[in-house]
């Protein structure tokens, strides 16, 4: 079975979340607003869209609610493994997203993965992970992320 079908099985297909998906705090009348996040994934199942819109809209993984990221952070997975060199700083950004776990913010959006979640992100972050992030130390603090977040540990 391939690294995304595990991902497929991991996450299953289940309703989007409903409005809203993106922090207040970006859609405030001063702050930078959602760059057309909830626009684009309202709705929407993580299956549905395309690599092209996730591309685009990266940036969303950083706006939205806890429920929206983690329903759509497999999406993000998948376009990564699918693309590679194509998918931008999607790795970079996965990567990063979970060595933050000890902020608050992110340790929100991280603690919702279950444990067979926690198991393919692992595998993904093996697969992914590059020099770079092994010198930074991004991806052994990503693992420990993961680590923290397995239920039951």
């Amino acid at each position: 079975m391939t690294l995304i079908a595990r991902i497929e099985q991991a996450f299953r297909i289940t309703p989007p979340p409903v409005a809203p998906i993106v922090e207040a705090g970006y859609l405030r009348p001063d702050a930078q607003g959602d760059e057309g996040a909830t626009e684009a994934f309202l709705g929407k199942t993580w299956k549905s869209l395309s690599a092209d819109l996730l591309v685009y809209h990266r940036s969303a993984m950083y706006m939205f609610t806890p429920r929206a990221h983690h329903y759509y952070f497999p999406a993000f997975m998948s376009v990564a493994l699918e693309l590679r060199s194509e998918a931008e700083d999607i790795p970079d950004l996965i990567i990063y997203h979970l060595s933050l776990h000890h902020d608050s913010y992110w340790w929100e959006r991280i603690r919702l993965f279950d444990r067979l979640q926690c198991d393919v992100i692992a595998e993904f972050v093996g697969v992914i992970s590059d020099e770079i992030h092994g010198e930074s130390g991004e991806s052994i603090q990503a693992l420990a992320a993961l680590e923290r977040a397995r239920p039951g540990v």
